[in-house]
């Protein structure tokens, strides 16, 4: 089990999970790989930019109701928060709920002579400052490369905080330096949050829970869709996502059951609600497409005890949307695709183009995780579960949005979709003049809706590709013919790491 609230620093991914962001090879090898625990990580002579634990921390933390966020770094760090920030205004908060609060982030802005004397100071001053601008229920100190490499006690300064102002200051550490891995920052988070708003908490009595069921993951985007459904077998759905108050975590406490939205950002929250709380974690079956779906519903249904009841609703999901979907088939099948994202979706978007006739030819994952933060060590992660339990098959590679592979890949292969989300890996292919989709994730893309919806958009960028056509037509090339004839693995070491 690799939760625990008495740790300071959480580890990170790859020593915590064994994951990795180096691979080429198929789904099938990887996945047996990880699940006997010999899957190794493939370290590169040369690395583009990616992405970064840091501002992953901040941009969760920042989004939670009643917080402020005090990053203890030079200012640029916090640049990134302008993009994350910008569409909250967009997310619809849950039935009940007050609307989304604007973010609430505050620097202390270490610069040049703070590297030499320190600026636990300014730490101090940047907290008061927060409380006093805009009085939260608490307070995030988010530690940096910076703070980390010269040494600050945040945790001193945290624990004096609180004192003073008699709310709970807690740290999250989610330093860049510590991983390559930006999920990293998300289970930093998670960890962060555990610690402000479930540390200490009751355990409620597992014949005492609410009739709950609770869902961790970005937004709540498409709960009014997905919430009826849970309904239908006894459970009421609480989000733990942007918005989410100190209360909603609490009742996430009392629930039943809870899943992520994916591997990446929601294990290590799940993890802390089942081993501190007995709150069952399904994780092996994603709820997305049809088949994910269907083993999904029928797991918490059997959990719960209401099997005939989950039956009647699947039944008529697949009487609602089977037929919107098979005029769709016809137009979408032996479209030859590229996929290209984070670990958990990429390989849920993988099986739905399969349900869709459509042909995965390559998937890229920004990384892979052989294991989860769940108490159970058989259970394996979904992509794992699909190899063995769906046959699913796929030339596969893990990197951390390192784009020259992603790029050279997609012009070795000549895909008629680009499938991505993030990181820019569907721009670069419409560059090259070929249509990209960016992918929805969440409870928008769950069960027999989610799929349709699928089906549209990708029927849609597949029939409006004139703008990409012409822009490929007239794209130059900044790179050298060298560069542009590169096989996308060049930069591999030999050896394993």
């Amino acid at each position: 089990m690799a939760v625990n609230l008495d740790w300071k620093v959480i580890p990170a991914r790859e020593q915590r999970l064994g994951s990795i962001t180096g691979y080429d090879g198929t789904l099938r090898d990887m996945a047996e790989q990880g699940c006997n625990g010999c899957l190794q990580d493939k370290r590169r002579d040369f690395q583009t930019a990616s992405s970064c634990a840091h501002c992953h921390l901040i941009n969760q933390l920042a989004g939670l109701q009643g917080t402020a966020v005090v990053d203890h770094a030079p200012i640029g760090c916090v640049g990134s928060q302008v993009f994350f920030s910008s569409g909250r205004a967009r997310i619809e908060p849950p039935p009940g709920a007050p609307p989304m609060e604007n973010v609430r982030i505050l620097t202390t802005g270490i610069n040049e002579p703070d590297t030499i004397f320190g600026a636990l100071d300014k730490l101090r001053d940047s907290v008061r400052l927060a409380y006093e601008r805009h009085h939260p229920r608490e307070i995030y100190i988010t530690t940096s490369c910076t703070s980390a490499v010269i040494g600050e006690d945040c945790e001193s300064v945290a624990e004096e905080m609180t004192h003073e102002l008699g709310i709970p200051v807690i740290v999250g550490t989610g330093e860049g330096l510590r991983s390559k891995i930006w999920a990293s920052g998300f289970d930093a988070y998670c960890h962060a949050a555990s610690l402000a708003r479930l540390k200490g908490k009751e355990v409620t009595p597992k014949d005492k829970k609410r009739n709950t069921i609770s869902y961790v993951g970005f937004a709540p985007t498409g709960r009014k869709y997905i919430a009826p459904l849970f309904e239908r077998i006894g459970l009421d759905l609480v989000c733990l996502t942007a918005g989410s108050s100190i209360e909603d975590f609490q009742r996430a406490a009392e629930s039943v059951a809870t899943w992520g939205q994916c591997g990446a950002q929601s294990s290590y929250l799940c993890g802390v609600l089942e081993k501190e709380f007995g709150v069952k974690y399904f994780q092996s079956h994603l709820p997305y497409g049809g088949i994910g779906f269907e083993r999904f519903f029928r797991d918490v249904a059997r959990y719960v005890g209401r099997e005939e009841d989950a039956e009647a609703v699947l039944a008529e999901e697949r009487a609602k949307y089977l037929p919107k979907i098979e005029k769709l088939l016809p137009r979408l099948k032996g479209t030859r695709v590229l996929v290209a994202m984070g670990a958990s979706f990429a390989y849920e978007y993988t099986r739905m183009l399969g349900e869709l006739g459509m042909i995965p030819i390559h998937t890229v994952a920004y990384h892979y995780d052989p294991k989860l933060d769940n108490l159970y060590e058989e259970e394996k992660v979904a992509a794992a579960t699909d190899v063995f339990e769906l046959k699913l098959d796929v030339p596969t590679s893990v990197n951390d949005a390192q784009q020259q592979e992603t790029n050279l890949i997609t012009k070795q292969l000549n895909p008629d979709l680009v499938l991505s989300r993030a990181h820019e890996a569907g721009v670069m292919a419409q560059l090259q003049g070929r249509p990209a989709l960016d992918a929805q994730i969440g409870l928008i893309v769950m069960g027999y809706r989610g799929l349709y919806r699928f089906a549209v958009l990708a029927h849609e960028a597949l029939q409006t590709n004139n703008m990409v056509r012409h822009l490929g037509a007239r794209y130059v090339t900044p790179f050298t013919p060298e560069y542009e004839n590169l096989e996308p693995f060049q930069f591999y070491r030999e050896e394993a790491i």
